[in-house]
């Protein structure tokens, strides 16, 4: 008699990783040292390679030109990579300690994480797409890491104004900071763009060939001093506020270090193995106990991690 035949049962083991403790709360460090330093690196080789000018350039100047224009790119790249794993872990740390669930907290939240992600994704056009090649693009993408970035801040003030949730940390204690600096922002933007049209409008009417690149095409160098440009002194305001906001974005996000040191992050890894039982009716009875019991004790180990 030939023996019954073998039935295949997936099986499941589960095995958590601690880490990832507290060592979260110096990504905001990590942020401002890539930022701050991929621009200051790139603003010193511009200058001493004469592409731009010592005195306030747009800091996407001091990214036109090779070779910064490649350590330009370079950090912003590594920068944004930086900035959405702190936006996703500002959300995940709202919807952990949203326990009354609360609709207007969840709206908000998930409002910030999109706009933090725009935020992100921009920063990244704008190192990628240089001022010189694809304007447009280049332009497009400072818009959503700058209207991005203010609008971020605004969401994420107003959750520390909220009284029906406990974020585990007293953020009341940051909101008004928070929203101070996020009205510096929007302020700054409006400042910066204003002034920004102002000069080019300024400008242009005297250096025609100029118009489609924003650019000086006489020496490709933007706004020099010594070429008496209409619009220069408007144009130092602009970016001026420009480099307001970027340092107010910023000291914005080092406000998270305190909640993202109290975040502890757990790597479950689950192996699926195949078993095989006997077919007998026994058996089949028995294997599906067996079944049920793997997935309830692997239900219930991924709970309790």
């Amino acid at each position: 008699m030939a023996p019954p035949p073998h039935l295949p049962v997936q099986c499941s083991k589960t095995k958590t990783l601690q880490g990832f403790g507290s060592l979260l709360g110096y990504l905001p460090f990590l942020l401002t040292l890539l930022i701050g330093g991929g621009i200051v690196i790139c603003y010193c080789m511009a200058v001493a390679y004469g592409h731009v000018e010592a005195a306030f350039p747009y800091i996407s100047d001091t990214g036109t030109f090779p070779p910064e224009s490649c350590v330009f790119t370079l950090f912003l790249n590594c920068a944004a990579v930086v900035a959405l794993a702190i936006f996703t872990l500002k959300y995940l740390h709202v919807v952990q300690y949203n326990r009354q669930c609360s609709p207007a907290v969840t709206r908000i939240n998930t409002a910030a994480l999109i706009t933090g992600y725009i935020a992100a994704f921009g920063i990244m056009v704008v190192g990628a797409f240089q001022e010189t090649n694809v304007l447009a693009v280049h332009v497009a993408g400072a818009m959503m890491a700058f209207i991005g970035g203010t609008v971020y801040m605004f969401l994420i003030a107003s959750l520390g104004f909220r009284q029906d949730v406990n974020f585990g940390v007293d953020e009341r204690q940051y909101a008004k900071a928070r929203l101070a600096m996020a009205i510096l922002s929007a302020i700054s933007f409006i400042i910066s763009m204003t002034t920004s049209c102002v000069a080019w409008y300024q400008w242009v009417p005297h250096d025609p060939e100029s118009r489609s690149l924003l650019w000086n095409k006489r020496d490709k160098v933007p706004w020099k001093r010594s070429l008496n440009l209409y619009g220069y002194n408007v144009h130092l305001v602009a970016t001026a506020f420009e480099w307001v906001m970027a340092l107010d974005l910023l000291a914005f996000l080092m406000t998270f270090s305190q909640e993202l040191h109290i975040i502890q992050l757990q790597v479950v890894l689950v192996r699926h193995t195949h078993c095989s039982i006997l077919s007998s009716p026994a058996a089949s009875a028995n294997s599906q106990h067996t079944t049920q019991d793997v997935l309830i004790d692997t239900d219930n180990e991924l709970c309790d991690s």
